[in-house]
């Protein structure tokens, strides 16, 4: 595997939270020791962040589902959740700024200033958390995932790897929780209508994505000639295996680029 020298790191809810209503302080002190790790190795770490909706929900023990009242939670979850990482990096010593974007942002007229910001942030080793704008943002200008978001972010600053972390192992030839026959799919070369139809009907009850945005976001990755890995949130030091070029979980390779 080519070696990792800067990767967008994509961590959703449910692994934020480890299956619960709550955050897992305990789970992201492990994910910022790992992006500490990484980053004294040399390499340029941009986290994609989801779990505002979900700390506003657990601030306000609220159970609405509302648009107005998601964008009312994420606006009280996301100040809650920016807090948490950064008494946490504070701890490892690392430095953070909070970034929120939209379509919009990645716009031919706009994606030069978000490149050139996100740039000047990593050559000063600042990890940039990114998270859509769900406070305020329309949805003609919607991302609508964080899978999706990764890999534009991913193409703007031409990272070589986007890594998705999530509650699976990877993509399975069926969905393991209910066919326990399934099998890992360590690697795909093309994703094709095949790889979709496999990937339809996964989904996590906290999160806004699947299996199946998970799969555009590597299609869009591909695209732009990065890879994306799919891996599990819950192995223990999963990015600084990754780092090693140890095979985990379903890697999507990228579209050489003419």
């Amino acid at each position: 595997m080519k070696a990792m020298h800067k990767i967008v790191i994509k961590v959703g809810t449910s692994a934020l939270t480890q299956g619960t209503q709550k955050l897992s302080r305990r789970y992201m002190l492990s994910l910022s020791q790992q992006l500490a790790q990484l980053q004294d190795k040399g390499v340029q770490v941009v986290l994609v962040s989801s779990g505002a909706v979900a700390t506003g929900r657990e601030l306000l023990h609220s159970s609405k589902q509302g648009a107005h009242s998601k964008q009312m939670l994420a606006s009280i979850g996301q100040a809650k959740l920016m807090q948490v990482w950064s008494e946490l990096f504070s701890l490892l010593g690392l430095q953070l700024g909070q970034v929120l974007l939209t379509t919009d942002d990645f716009s031919e007229q706009k994606k030069d200033q978000i490149r050139t910001t996100l740039s000047c942030m990593l050559d000063h080793l600042v990890i940039p958390i990114i998270n859509e704008n769900d406070t305020t943002v329309l949805d003609g200008i919607r991302v609508g995932d964080n899978d999706n978001l990764a890999a534009l972010v991913a193409d703007v600053i031409s990272a070589d790897t986007v890594i998705l972390l999530t509650d699976q192992e990877g993509l399975y030839t069926a969905d393991p929780r209910l066919e326990p026959q399934a099998k890992l799919i360590s690697v795909v070369t093309e994703i094709n209508e095949a790889i979709f139809a496999i990937a339809k009907g996964s989904s996590s009850s906290l999160g806004t994505g699947g299996m199946t945005t998970k799969i555009e976001a590597a299609q869009k990755a591909s695209h732009c000639g990065v890879r994306t890995i799919i891996a599990s949130s819950s192995r223990s030091n999963v990015l600084l295996d990754l780092l090693e070029g140890m095979q985990i979980g379903t890697m999507f390779l990228e579209q050489a680029q003419v």
